[in-house]
């Protein structure tokens, strides 16, 4: 097991060294030149912050979310929110669409992840077989299919659509749809419960952006080690790579 600094970081690689019994840990290391200085940093996974930041901001909209909707939800009077109130729930709005979008491309972020490189896609269609490449499946395929075409053939996993949480995200995937392409003015005979802001002042809304995470952990537990995870536990144990001498790494030892 290994103490996590930062569960925002690219997993660590560690590779059992046989004639030396040692372990030697890397971390893959990004190196920017800003302006006349260089910055080296801990490479980050991709997964992980867009994890994180919905957590972030999901936490922010709950803390609001408490003191300003759950009171009135059980009463029987008519508010008429205070100009202070109303920049609350506008910061309330902020913080919900923005953890949404964040737990959504999480999902979508990781499917791009673990979909190996050189791996293409065949679809029947009516007029023939039509063979994706990764990159095309990368831009064109939907997340749902990335999950319950693409990764099923490709990682030979189960399929995410027997999960648990796999139809509770479904209607993450969309209300986000909805949050990104709202609109400002909305038609006069739209019924109140199909409201894009209704429906984010309900409990609910907090169950379906954790199944983002819970869908994450789910296939997490249905693949072997990969390093394309991201780390999502304080430690976690890490799967050597043995190599028989330190010069199978191409490069010498500092001692």
């Amino acid at each position: 097991m290994h103490h996590i600094s930062d569960k925002r970081k690219v997993k660590l690689v560690i590779y059992e060294v046989q004639d030396m019994n040692e372990d030697v840990s890397m971390q893959e290391i990004v190196r920017l030149k800003l302006g006349k200085s260089n910055v080296k940093f801990d490479n980050p996974n991709s997964t992980a912050m867009y994890l994180n930041a919905s957590v972030r901001e999901l936490d922010l909209a709950k803390a609001i979310y408490k003191t300003l909707i759950e009171p009135k939800i059980s009463t029987r009077e008519t508010y008429d929110l205070s100009d202070q109130d109303t920049s609350r729930l506008y910061d309330y709005f902020e913080h919900i669409k923005i953890s949404i979008i964040m737990a959504y491309t999480a999902v979508e972020c990781l499917c791009n992840a673990l979909t190996p490189i050189d791996y293409s896609y065949t679809e029947r269609t009516k007029d023939g077989d039509r063979l994706w490449d990764f990159k095309e499946i990368q831009r064109w395929k939907s997340t749902t299919q990335k999950l319950r075409q693409i990764l099923p053939k490709a990682l030979k996993m189960k399929d995410p659509g027997q999960f648990k949480s796999y139809s509770t995200f479904c209607k993450l995937e969309e209300i986000r749809n909805d949050v990104i392409h709202t609109r400002s003015v909305l038609p006069k005979n739209l019924k109140m419960e199909d409201r894009l802001d209704y429906r984010l002042l309900q409990p609910r809304i907090f169950n379906l952006i954790t199944s983002a995470k819970s869908l994450i952990k789910e296939i997490h537990k249905s693949l072997p080690y990969t390093k394309e995870m991201p780390m999502l536990y304080d430690t976690e144990d890490i799967e050597k790579i043995k190599i028989k001498s330190w010069d199978d790494l191409g490069f010498s030892k500092i001692e």
